[in-house]
């Protein structure tokens, strides 16, 4: 776990930037970011709520680069994420049926590593609307961050 001396210069407004990083396509560890300052002795109940909010946002940047894509956007990234869908094939097709099949609920899976970005891409690709992803997303990801502030907690 990171010293949460660390982080205490940065407080709150430090684990919103890390958590909405972490919600894009930068691999960052909200949740250590999390814990550390729960451990420091921020609120749970105030940490969950700023990582949630900083977390979704940055989702909402890939539903916005899957939405593009969609519409034929994105230029080098569109080509990128063509050459990385032709790579990952399957797992995303499997992504994408599921998205087709339970729609907006299915985004709750956005709390996975790795693959939850990829259900967050293809709800923006599919067209979910807005209002629906952001409920079922910040369900999932504020559900995954409530359960590293009570594991966090428990072992104080």
């Amino acid at each position: 776990m990171p010293d949460p001396s660390t982080l205490s210069a940065w407080g709150l407004p430090g684990l919103f930037l890390v958590a909405m990083l972490a919600g894009s396509v930068v691999p960052v560890p909200s949740e250590a970011a999390l814990a550390a300052l729960i451990y420091g002795g921020t609120p749970p109940v105030m940490a969950v709520c700023v990582a949630t909010v900083g977390n979704v946002l940055g989702a909402l940047s890939l539903y916005a680069l899957g939405r593009w894509v969609a519409a034929g956007g994105g230029g080098p990234l569109g080509r990128w994420y063509a050459r990385r869908r032709a790579k990952e094939g399957p797992r995303m097709e499997r992504i994408e049926a599921r998205v087709r099949t339970w729609g907006a609920p299915a985004l709750v899976m956005s709390w996975m590593p790795v693959v939850g970005d990829a259900f967050v891409i293809a709800g923006g690709m599919l067209g979910v609307r807005p209002l629906p992803f952001i409920l079922f997303v910040t369900l999932g990801k504020g559900l995954r961050y409530l359960f590293v502030a009570l594991s966090t907690a428990a072992a104080m």
